[in-house]
């Protein structure tokens, strides 16, 4: 379904391209006019917007599915359990309105630093745009990582986007940065996966290509063999790997939000996880502490 959309996108964005009326007759470099570049930016705006939705809903459903194996497990006991098909629809219709609201910021975002990252090739004010670029890169980032826990509570408890920021700034506010800690640890380790299985993907496409005697000239498809391998093995495991960041994500929210909870439906899974707190905690003694989050239990 993604592919055909970005099949789709992509001949509707050239054949509107090419029509006369987004040209600049004026112009001998066949610019766009004004109307054409208004389309084009609607065009890569609506993309992102797209893109941001579509993955903020896969994370919105993983939260969901944690939530409910959290507090009920029985209704998350198989791959097509209940919560699965809940959890999807809720993130689809209830929830689509604050996952479009977060996802459009972040879209805007990206797309006014993409504009002035190709306009800084410009010597007039191009310093300027550059620095403007950093900045705005920065913003990006950093709303990304608030979104994501946002998204989090909005497919744990069907928060909107507003009372979800709320939650995320008192969460951390009790928890301390920990849990960035916490995070960051994880996705790097993620990360390194993803990039291995990408490496002994290129590697295995590599191979393939050199035992082909159809090429004559096989350096130049080696390249092209090992790159194509990489770039599959890195989205396909990029996939899989944000499924698992945004189960993590889930229940590292879950364990300062209701550990009562998880001792009394997950008691095994309980006791290692607060063993393993304690263990990375020392200083803290006595395991976890039940504090209030305001409408919840808390872990700190």
């Amino acid at each position: 379904g993604l592919v055909g959309y970005i099949l789709s996108w992509t001949f509707a964005f050239m054949f509107t391209m090419n029509l006369d009326v987004m040209k600049d007759e004026a112009a001998v470099d066949n610019d766009l006019s004004p109307l054409g570049g208004f389309v084009a930016c609607s065009f890569l705006l609506f993309f992102y917007w797209t893109h941001e939705v579509l993955r903020n809903i896969v994370r919105a459903t993983v939260s969901g599915v944690v939530g409910h194996w959290w507090f009920v497990p029985t209704e998350a006991a198989s791959f097509c359990s209940t919560a699965v098909l809940s959890s999807a629809t809720r993130a689809s219709t209830y929830s689509l309105g604050s996952i479009a609201f977060g996802s459009l910021i972040v879209a805007v975002l990206h797309l006014i630093r993409s504009t002035l990252h190709n306009a800084s090739n410009d010597r007039n004010a191009g310093i300027l745009r550059c620095i403007a670029a950093c900045i705005l890169a920065y913003i990006e980032a950093l709303v990304q990582y608030f979104n994501k826990w946002a998204y989090v509570y909005v497919g744990l408890y069907g928060y909107d986007y507003v009372e979800a920021g709320k939650r995320v700034m008192n969460l951390f506010k009790q928890r301390g940065w920990n849990v960035i800690i916490a995070d960051n640890l994880t996705n790097r380790l993620l990360g390194i996966m993803s990039l291995s299985i990408g490496i002994l993907t290129g590697l295995c496409a590599l191979f393939v290509t050199f035992l082909m005697d159809e090429f004559e000239s096989k350096q130049g498809w080696l390249g092209l063999g090992f790159f194509i391998g990489f770039v599959i093995g890195m989205v396909l495991s990029g996939i899989f790997m944000g499924l698992l960041s945004s189960a993590v994500d889930s229940v590292i929210v879950c364990f300062a939000e209701a550990p009562q909870e998880f001792n009394e439906t997950h008691p095994e899974l309980a006791e290692e996880m607060n063993k393993t707190w304690r263990d990375a905690w020392p200083d803290i003694g006595g395991g976890a502490v039940i504090v209030n989050l305001g409408g919840g239990l808390g872990v700190v």
